[in-house]
């Protein structure tokens, strides 16, 4: 019985794999849903905890602002991408320039007087082929903004007998009271995460901003997006974000000054949120291990593309969330977290 149990397990799990990798089309706009929906609920929660001469805003009136507040970034999202792509593009030909003239300089200070092959590499790469193949990924993105808002709107046609369904499967188990806590830590602890994580990583991109701005980088409101989602990814989406606009002013700039004064700064703001303030925030309970962080973005990546590597360590990190409440499925949480220790 035992391994008729287990060899059904392995079946079920190189089933789900399957299904992941063909259905990628529509379950991964369906998962960007479900991100959308609980967004907008949670700002309707934050929303009704204002109090107007000691009453709080109608439930009615918190939704709708909440949808009006994400409708309105995320419009304001896509405008900037878009506007951000035309003009790298259009760009693309002057950092190409300054990338060539950055490895004659090298190759100076080092006191090569007869340049390598590399620099003539430098010279034939075409930087503009490859910004259009990320245009066209933000392109397919964008192409399933409406199935994406079919999702939302039926899930959230659904979130009414969400409760009403629940009731009715548990009405005659007599573990209906623990399930029904287990259900609300879970999702006491999952807001907690996302608000948490959101809150760090908006101060992140903030800082990130000045000091993009200050110092003249081309597209800063673009790359301080990025830094936003690379800080969802523990340890790797850090020093990413650090890397990126390090790298563009290589190729912005003629000099390396703007390069030493972008990663030491950016650098520094990285590891005094991520390694002294979210730690104080955010109990270690809720914190990866740095060896899954790398299998989720490796697995998911594979999977569902770059889409799977932003949604991997958030999705990851609810999963152990949901296990650490399971006696059976516990010891999964353990391995999945950085030090053992989970609540």
């Amino acid at each position: 019985m035992g391994i008729l149990s287990y060899t059904g397990g392995l079946g079920l799990i190189v089933l789900t794999v399957y299904v992941m990798v063909v259905g990628r089309d529509l379950i991964v706009p369906f998962l960007v849903s479900l991100v959308i929906w609980y967004l907008i609920n949670t700002l309707a929660h934050y929303f009704n905890k204002i109090k107007i001469k000691s009453r709080s805003l109608p439930k009615v009136i918190c939704f709708i602002a909440a949808l009006v507040t994400m409708i309105t970034a995320l419009y304001l999202l896509v405008d900037m991408i878009g506007n951000n792509i035309a003009n790298v593009k259009a760009s693309a030909p002057v950092y190409q320039e300054n990338l060539l003239k950055l490895s004659e300089r090298i190759y100076t200070l080092l006191g090569i007087e007869s340049q390598p092959n590399l620099t003539h590499l430098v010279g034939q790469v075409d930087l503009r082929p490859f910004i259009s193949n990320i245009a066209g990924t933000l392109a397919g993105i964008a192409g399933n903004a409406g199935l994406i808002l079919i999702y939302v709107l039926f899930i959230f046609l659904e979130q009414a007998s969400f409760k009403t369904k629940l009731n009715a499967l548990l009405k005659r188990s007599s573990h209906s009271d623990k399930v029904a806590e287990i259900i609300t830590t879970i999702g006491i602890k999952i807001k907690k995460y996302v608000a948490i994580k959101t809150f760090v990583s908006l101060l992140t991109a903030g800082a990130c901003y000045v000091v993009l701005i200050l110092n003249n980088i081309d597209y800063a409101s673009f790359w301080a997006f990025i830094i936003f989602l690379l800080n969802y990814i523990p340890t790797v989406g850090s020093m990413l974000a650090v890397l990126f606009p390090a790298l563009l002013s290589l190729v912005q700039f003629p000099t390396f000054t703007p390069f030493l004064i972008i990663i030491s700064a950016l650098g520094v703001i990285q590891i005094l949120v991520g390694n002294i303030l979210e730690p104080r925030l955010m109990s270690n309970s809720l914190n990866l291990s740095p060896l899954v962080v790398m299998l989720s973005l490796a697995i998911w990546g594979s999977i569902w593309g770059i889409a799977g590597m932003f949604l991997s360590v958030p999705f990851t990190v609810i999963l152990m969330i949901v296990f650490s409440e399971f006696s059976k499925t516990k010891p999964i949480a353990i391995i999945l977290s950085q030090n053992g220790k989970i609540s």
